[in-house]
């Protein structure tokens, strides 16, 4: 920060005739501006543009841009030229500095502060905008790794399935055993689910204090595991 910058600088003071010329200034540019606007509308042809179609109105739209940028263009110009030399002799604390070009110098201060901070903080924007499309770009490359992974293990699994399913067609006996010990395997576990269930209800019936006794304990409120034969 430069020295002589401060949050709230005193507005200028501008004389009548500065305060006059600066007014006539924007009015002028505004006639202008106007005068143009009435130019084109009084050029254009409703009917020649409709017949011409999308090619004329390509054409107007690069005139319209034509017109702007050389209106822009020689505003900036004017504007350079005339804040020229104020510029100086603020910066430059020159001898022949009026009042008011030495006032203009905490403005300059606090302009070249701003557009400092601002240049900054477009840097810092730009780099998190950079931060942000690098990782949209990972989780885009990451999400079409997973894709690939599940169809990998999706393939896998069918063709898993399938050999499976190959191999037991292919030996009838075997796929037989596999039925009947599936069917006894089942029946087992109806039978012990049977049993534990009555051993459990008789045990509680029967007024003993099994809650006291680990192994009776267990056959009361043991529950039942699936797994168990």
């Amino acid at each position: 920060m430069l020295g002589g910058t401060s949050d709230n600088p005193t507005p200028l003071l501008l004389s009548d005739d500065e305060r006059r010329v600066l007014e006539l200034h924007d009015r002028l540019q505004q006639l202008q501006l106007e005068i143009t606007l009435l130019t084109a509308q009084r050029d254009y042809d409703p009917d020649t543009s409709h017949l011409e179609g999308d090619g004329s109105i390509e054409a107007a739209q690069k005139a319209l841009l034509d017109s702007r940028s050389k209106y822009v263009l020689r505003n900036q110009v004017v504007e350079s030229v005339v804040a020229t030399n104020p510029i100086l002799q603020a910066v430059h604390n020159g001898t022949k500095a009026s009042p008011i070009e030495r006032d203009l110098l905490p403005v300059l201060e606090q302009r070249d502060e701003s557009s400092s901070t601002l240049a900054h903080q477009s840097i810092e924007l730009r780099a998190a905008l950079n931060e942000i499309t690098e990782i949209e770009s990972q989780s885009l490359r990451i999400g079409r790794e997973n894709v690939d992974l599940a169809s990998e293990l999706l393939d896998l699994a069918e063709q898993t399935n399938r050999t499976k399913t190959d191999a037991i067609n292919a030996d009838s006996e075997q796929a037989a055993e596999i039925s009947r010990l599936e069917t006894e395997v089942k029946l087992s576990r109806q039978r012990w689910r049977v049993l534990k269930g009555t051993a459990s209800a008789v045990v509680a019936g029967s007024g003993v204090d099994w809650s006291r006794d680990a192994q009776l304990r267990d056959i009361v409120l043991d529950p039942e595991n699936e797994d168990e034969v």
